[in-house]
């Protein structure tokens, strides 16, 4: 007979080896998807910003300099989301750690470019 003190067990806590591999693939591909995403949107939309801010005639402030300069550096955002799969120190947490970088890289990507982008209207618009 078994120890009645002792709490069931269940096949939903520590997961099948099926289950967590297609945990662990989501997870990944989630957050790769999000990093894929960071890197390529600014490619896209910083060349219309770059003809309006050209038409302004007008001093850029130093963040949408550095953003315009430098947004190519936003494809090492994937490179992190993989390195955190391979190499975070808890084994089982390197999917969720993945997942959060690319999320998190996604979303303060997101806010800076968005910032950097309209600062140069803000600052235009408080001039008039």
């Amino acid at each position: 007979m078994t120890n009645p003190y002792q709490p069931p067990q269940s096949t939903l806590e520590g997961g099948s080896a099926q289950g967590g591999s297609a945990t662990t693939a989501t997870r990944l591909i989630v957050g790769l998807i999000c990093a894929l995403i960071a890197a390529a949107l600014p490619m896209l939309v910083i060349p219309s910003f770059q003809q309006v801010f050209d038409s302004f005639g007008a001093q850029l402030p130093l963040m949408t300099q550095l953003a315009l300069s430098y947004h190519l550096w936003l494809w090492v955002l994937p490179i992190l989301v993989i390195a955190a799969f391979l190499f975070w120190p808890k084994a089982e947490r390197r999917p969720l750690a993945a997942c959060l970088t690319g999320v998190i890289g996604l979303t303060l990507a997101s806010v800076v470019m968005i910032l950097a982008m309209y600062l140069p209207v803000f600052a235009l618009g408080q001039a008039i």
